[in-house]
């Protein structure tokens, strides 16, 4: 799912209580992120940080810039003691239409900016590419590098649009994502404007433009992409973030839809197929299948738009691949970390740790992003050379809630590669960020974009180049409940963080305690299954508040 385009979508009441209530009373509204290794510092570099999708480094102004949804550019100063904020550019400064979602800067200080038009051709999006050329004197001269023709939007929140945007390591090509228009696959008729719509060739795709191009225009046309050299990669749900690692070689993190399938990072290569919409991680999108019966499919998560809007249904019209068509796998993950999943046959969440299952590639709805390279090797052992990763969402998230522990965090990444293709080991490093969306490392630190009004942006130093041990953190108390929605009784499911005593209470939005639903002593790890039944309940969100050992962990409960 995309996270960023949901904030566009009138919530509703019942869930806008969900977001009051766990900002008020999960955690802090600015939360002081928690490293979990002894030589990791993490401090503020600037507050307050409004609405920012995009960070990267000016080199030539030394400045951090980052950009916001509303078209802004503002200007930080990365020496945490500063904590200034000046806006740079605006939308009539820089010409890049709204929202605008992807940035990035060369290293001779060139600002590429990634736009999207939806006003000036109703139903439609447009995507344009600004470049903005430094004159010498601290400003900038802005161009147009490319606009795309007109192509269908869904009206629903999967209109990923254009967003993110990389330069390649010779300076020669911009790389674009632009993200799909549906979940996965479905049909998205736009009200009847589009018959028969589901992808377009400019959706789902990694593009690729020389990067002095001026005034290009991409049309929607598959055929006319690939001989143009302008399609580099199908088959990508939605790449919010990419980057070069020291190889050279471009990878991009991918976020699935609102079914519970992996999340994905891939090696992206010229020419390659990542599946999308026929596969997402490793797993194939049932609605391709005349068998297909969505009230017995156990990933499809009652709290996802997806499924309360129906579309996932029986499909007899759903295209089959285009034969011969190769899809390339994600890369594999080992764990220890992030390698969460729910099982197809049981609904039940497993640690891929325990059960040995090789993940492609990330716990379901993490919406990985802020994928960062030690390209100049200047981070101490044992980051040195490898990846870092961010993930955006957290325990609020009604998909996201069942995998406890996950999101919000900040991921080490150590890539391999072996006989079937690139394999990593994911290590969480730091937890505790406020939907954390981007980041950039600059010589030996790694500054991270809170998402939202008043957050900020936080450094994340290394320490002095010696290797770091991570410290034992204890396993947080896991929580699912289940049916949710539902009507009645339920049942809710525990898993102790460690031997002591468990509680769980069902409090109302306003903070009541409504019912005390367990309490009892635990060993390490024992699963606990509780009834919840409060006779008498009226319908509406309340709130499982589970205490394990000095964790706590808040779901979500809608009673109808």
């Amino acid at each position: 799912m995309n996270a960023f385009v949901r904030f566009r979508v009138p919530l509703s009441a019942a869930w806008l209580l969900v977001a009051i209530y766990f900002a008020a009373s999960s955690r802090p509204l600015w939360a002081q992120p928690v490293a979990l290794h002894s030589a990791l510092t993490v401090t503020s570099t600037a507050w307050p940080v409004s609405d920012g999708v995009r960070i990267a480094f000016d080199p030539i102004a030394g400045e951090l810039i980052y950009s916001t949804l509303g078209g802004e550019l503002r200007a930080v100063d990365p020496d945490p003691s500063i904590q200034r904020v000046t806006l740079r550019y605006g939308p009539a400064d820089h010409g890049a239409p709204i929202p605008l979602m992807g940035m990035d800067i060369s290293p001779d200080g060139t600002i590429y900016l990634v736009g999207n038009d939806a006003a000036s051709s109703p139903g439609s999006n447009i995507g344009v590419v600004r470049r903005g050329t430094p004159d010498g004197s601290g400003g900038h001269v802005w161009s147009t590098v490319m606009t795309t023709e007109p192509y269908p939007r869904s009206a629903t929140p999967f209109d990923h649009n254009m967003n993110a945007i990389v330069i390649s390591p010779d300076g020669e090509y911009l790389f674009i994502n632009s993200g799909s228009r549906t979940d996965h696959g479905e049909l998205q008729e736009n009200g009847g404007q589009f018959p028969g719509a589901r992808e377009v060739p400019l959706t789902s795709a990694i593009l690729r433009i020389p990067s002095d191009a001026t005034d290009l225009v991409l049309p929607n046309d598959a055929a006319a992409l690939e001989s143009g050299g302008y399609l580099f990669a199908d088959g990508t749900r939605n790449t919010f973030s990419m980057a070069f690692d020291k190889e050279g070689r471009l990878f991009g993190t991918e976020n699935s839809g609102d079914r519970d399938d992996e999340e994905e990072l891939n090696l992206l290569v010229e020419g390659g197929h990542y599946g999308f919409p026929w596969r997402m991680g490793t797993t194939d999108t049932p609605m391709q299948f005349s068998s297909y019966d969505p009230a017995s499919d156990l990933l499809l998560n009652p709290n996802a738009y997806a499924v309360q809007n129906g579309y996932f249904y029986n499909d007899p019209a759903y295209p089959a691949p285009p034969a011969g068509l190769t899809f390339t796998d994600p890369v594999r993950n080992v764990g220890p970390d992030a390698n969460l999943y729910r099982d197809p046959s049981s609904g039940t969440i497993l640690d891929a740790d325990e059960t040995g299952r090789i993940m492609g590639t990330f716990t379901s709805h993490r919406s990985p992003l802020g994928l960062v390279f030690d390209t100049a090797s200047v981070l101490p052992a044992p980051f040195t050379s490898n990846a870092l990763m961010l993930s955006w969402t957290g325990s609020e998230s009604g998909l996201m809630g069942p995998f406890a522990g996950e999101g919000e965090d900040l991921l080490h990444l150590v890539l391999s590669e072996d006989a079937s293709g690139p394999v990593l080991t994911a290590e969480q490093i730091v937890t505790g960020f406020n939907n954390p969306i981007d980041a950039v490392l600059v010589d030996d630190a790694l500054y991270v974009l809170d998402f939202g009004g008043n957050q900020r942006i936080w450094r994340i130093g290394f320490g002095a180049g010696t290797a770091v041990e991570r410290d034992e953190v204890p396993t947080r108390v896991r929580v699912e409940v289940w049916p949710n929605p539902g009507a009645g009784e339920r049942t809710a499911q525990i898993v102790a963080s460690g031997a002591g005593r468990v509680t769980a209470e069902l409090v109302a939005p306003d903070g009541r305690k409504v019912a005390s639903i367990l309490d009892r002593l635990a060993s390490s790890g024992e699963i606990l299954e509780t009834r919840l039944a409060v006779p008498g309940l009226a319908a509406g969100v309340y709130f499982l508040v589970v205490r394990s050992e000095g964790h706590r962990e808040v779901v979500p409960v809608i009673f109808r």
